[in-house]
């Protein structure tokens, strides 16, 4: 057994796959883990980082495509083993009750010396046959804002072709694909360049196009609590920052509707699971829904 570890200098001690350990309690039969890099704690202000394979990804899941592309161990960590030997593993994940069928990474150009960054997309199959894009992310943390806005732009790039693809799909495949979905952490108020980016890139900010969710402070998440990295600060601070956000391609709104979306800010487990508050919408799936 591997002894427990701190992968951040911020996280607690474990040696757990926590997707995995999320998932099962949940219960999501399908998760996919991707991480953006190897790293560990080496004392409690320093950190060492090591590099990660485009087929470094973990969970269970249905693209037979990426499982023989990466079928051995070699294949999906080919990197310089000793140089990560002993690290943990710090990134992103999607977790689903059906199955997810294709899977698509993204790294993110390095922004000067800060950590990298990166973006993952599933295709998920419903029961009735109909697919869908969820896109997750991790964008960068810069005071002003220039990091997020270089990573957006990537990440355009990136949604745009799946948009691509999905649409030219619909005249050549028999399932029926709707829409692409984008969420994560953006690490970016609503009126930074990222944001902004990203809605004129034609994603629609579902808190905003939900009836009453309306004003920029409206749907904060961060902080959690009155402790950020646990530094007390004044309570009134808590949710002061909008940071997370859920976009639904403009290519797919007649075919996925967002029935409500807000904020979950409730019980001790919001609180300490993480420095930012959950955001919580339920779509529906169908031709003009």
């Amino acid at each position: 057994t591997v002894s427990p570890m701190r992968t951040r200098i911020w996280s607690s001690p474990h040696n757990d796959d926590q997707p995995a350990v999320i998932a099962s309690l949940a219960g999501f039969d399908y998760h996919v883990f991707v991480p953006a890099i190897r790293c560990k704690a080496s004392s409690h202000c320093r950190e060492k980082h090591g590099f990660v394979s485009d087929g470094d990804v973990s969970g269970t899941f249905c693209d037979e495509h990426w499982k023989s592309k990466y079928a051995t161990e070699e294949q999906r960590n080919n990197v310089d083993e000793d140089e990560n030997d002993g690290m943990g593993k710090f990134g992103i994940a999607i977790l689903s009750k059906y199955p997810i069928v294709e899977i698509r990474t993204h790294q993110y150009r390095r922004y000067k010396r800060k950590t990298l960054r990166n973006a993952m997309a599933c295709r998920v199959c419903l029961p009735n046959n109909t697919h869908f894009w969820v896109v997750n992310t991790h964008l960068g943390c810069h005071f002003i804002g220039r990091e997020q806005y270089l990573q957006s732009k990537e990440l355009v790039t990136f949604v745009d072709f799946l948009v691509e693809e999905r649409l030219a799909s619909k005249t050549t495949e028999t399932t029926s694909s709707y829409g692409v979905i984008v969420c994560g952490d953006f690490n970016s108020p609503p009126l930074l360049s990222s944001i902004r980016t990203l809605r004129q890139s034609g994603l629609c900010d579902v808190w905003q196009t939900s009836a009453g969710n309306t004003g920029l402070i409206a749907g904060g998440t961060f902080p959690s609590h009155a402790r950020v990295l646990g530094v007390p600060f004044l309570s009134c601070v808590r949710k002061f920052l909008r940071l997370d956000y859920i976009f639904l391609h403009e290519s797919g709104r007649r075919e996925i509707v967002c029935k409500s979306v807000h904020v979950q800010d409730g019980g001790y487990d919001c609180l300490m699971a993480s420095d930012h508050l959950p955001v919580n919408a339920i779509f529906l799936v169908g031709p003009l829904c």
